[in-house]
């Protein structure tokens, strides 16, 4: 199979889910009230279902990489400050600076990730980029309470962000997976039937229910911030810290991984924190919209470069 074909079959099906939701809001058959409830079931349940499904049998010894690990984590973290650098030259109002910060920053690691890799790797792959979600999303959702707070004037309180990270059902799942890897017990087989289809069943509907949010109108009035957060999470972001992965020697599974990290969208659940943290939700909720649909297009050229420089 060409390095063509490997990078369509890994993103084409992301984008036809999308269209099919955006036919389903077209028609009428989902409003936003319903949508808004479906996307909460799938953030506290099917979420954590598929983190759990993709570590609970898996060797966690062969996870345990240092070194893709701290790289990813320090990663995020310049990321943050320098983005927050620029922001802070570029925008005034305290409330976009906070929802432009995060839409740049914080990518949708959970969904492209597992998708993606599972498309390219298979089973190999799924462990790697689960435990790695693991690590960074926490990282991602503790960064983006105190940017939020920070730019609507209040002040982030340790032990409330301790709270919510351990309450996040993405965590819990993980988490899950990871106690009962360690435990040593076998699944019934009734159980990991109903587990994995679960599991397998979560990223096309998520990415369908991002097509049903998809509003093209609610773009209009805050078209320059809106094009700089798209443009920051889909080119600057990945075209910085691809080389330098590439360079560090990753390979395999753990370079897509990063790729992923790296290259996909803004996070979903960048909007319903940023309407909670008294944040700009117009910019998140279209950073969000944008940049979704406009990734089938630039991860399928970032997996076509690397996988044609032989990275994986």
């Amino acid at each position: 199979m060409s390095n063509i074909q490997i990078c369509m079959h890994a993103v084409l099906p992301l984008f036809i889910y999308i269209l099919i939701g955006v036919l389903v809001r077209r028609t009428g058959m989902m409003n936003d009230a319903e949508n808004k409830r479906f996307n909460k079931i799938l953030f506290t349940f099917f979420y954590p279902v598929l983190l759990f499904s993709n570590i609970y049998d898996a060797d966690l010894s062969v996870l345990l990489d240092i070194k893709l690990i701290t790289f990813a984590l320090v990663f995020v973290l310049i990321s943050v400050v320098t983005v927050t650098a620029v922001i802070l030259r570029i925008e005034k109002g305290s409330a976009a600076r906070g929802a432009m910060i995060q839409a740049i920053y914080r990518s949708n690691f959970v969904l492209m990730g597992v998708m993606i890799v599972d498309s390219i790797f298979g089973d190999e792959g799924l462990p790697v980029v689960s435990m790695l979600v693991t690590i960074v999303v926490p990282v991602f959702n503790i960064i983006a309470v105190i940017v939020l707070e920070t730019f609507r004037g209040g002040r982030a309180d340790a032990k409330d962000i301790a709270l919510n990270v351990l309450k996040n059902p993405l965590i819990l799942g993980a988490a899950a997976g990871v106690l009962y890897s360690l435990s040593g017990l076998g699944m019934p087989y009734t159980g990991e039937t109903v587990i994995t289809g679960i599991a397998e069943a979560t990223p096309p509907m998520a990415l369908i229910m991002l097509g049903v949010s998809f509003d093209p109108a609610a773009v209009r009035a805050k078209r320059r911030d809106i094009v700089i957060c798209v443009l920051g999470r889909l080119i600057a972001v990945p075209a910085i810290g691809l080389p330098l992965a590439a360079a560090m020697g990753f390979r395999g599974p753990a370079f897509v991984s990063l790729l992923i990290m790296m290259a996909s969208p803004t996070a979903v659940s960048s909007y319903p924190m940023a309407v909670a943290l008294d944040s700009d939700a117009d910019i998140a909720g279209s950073a969000v919209m944008i940049s979704t649909p406009l990734s089938c297009i630039t991860l399928f050229v970032w997996l076509l470069i690397f996988r044609t420089a032989g990275v994986f």
